[in-house]
């Protein structure tokens, strides 16, 4: 899949300084490089909700970002976000603008505890839609409840979206985490691939493995979970 420039990368945690992910502009470039070379030609950046965090110092970071990357020549496009951890002051904090949606429609990539409760999730979808926006469940690999009695397919039908990280692929045969994110993807479940890439040292972007199985086991689903359906929300 190498040489492949129709990827897009909907949660990366790429903007300097703001949170757990890259620790200044260098690192930025390094994961966004690293990216690059591996097919991804945008990138929608989403650092977490932060205290103190706002949008205006992701937005004014990104252009530094773009900037810089015109500079050293590395074709990739980045765009605003923020991945949120969902509350009960998340709507309310969208509708002000005090947290971003994904490259300014109404898509919103949300996270939860890992051990949040399938009834939470139901509510929350329902919140968030009722609110005027669409989610988009970061990494929903993580929340243990959506694995049983089909529960993922009923929030799915809720009208919730689900992303998940590549190297939740990387795992051997007999590990169950990648069995069922493998299954998802083959059932046609998970609407994006992200790197969810943190640190040069830390989750760094490496896709070329998760990419090669998706091909060669779900090759029906490949183009629109790493770019059609990404580029749906950067055309909102």
């Amino acid at each position: 899949m190498k040489g492949n420039n129709r990827l897009i990368d909907i949660h990366a945690h790429i903007v300097f300084g703001v949170d757990d992910g890259a620790r200044n502009p260098d690192e930025s470039l390094k994961l966004i490089d690293m990216a690059v070379s591996q097919g991804i030609e945008k990138i929608i950046a989403t650092p977490h909700n932060m205290p103190n965090l706002r949008p205006e110092e992701i937005v004014e970071k990104i252009n530094v970002l773009n900037t810089k990357l015109k500079e050293e020549n590395i074709k990739c496009d980045i765009y605003t976000g923020q991945e949120i951890f969902y509350s009960k002051d998340t709507i309310e904090s969208l509708k002000k603008k005090k947290y971003l949606t994904l490259a300014g429609s109404n898509y919103v990539l949300v996270e939860f505890d890992p051990g949040v409760s399938f009834n939470y999730l139901k509510m929350a979808t329902r919140d968030i839609i009722f609110g005027g926006f669409i989610p988009v469940f970061a990494h929903v690999e993580r929340y243990s409840c959506l694995r049983k009695n089909k529960r993922l397919e009923e929030i799915k039908t809720l009208g919730a979206l689900f992303q998940m990280n590549y190297s939740s692929l990387n795992g051997g045969i007999f590990n169950m985490n990648t069995l069922w994110c493998k299954k998802k993807i083959k059932e046609g479940n998970i609407s994006f691939m992200a790197t969810d890439m943190h640190r040069i040292d830390l989750r760094k972007p490496e896709i070329t493995k998760a990419l090669s199985w998706i091909s060669k086991n779900a090759e029906k689903y490949l183009i629109e979970m790493t770019y059609e359906n990404a580029n749906v929300i950067l055309q909102k």
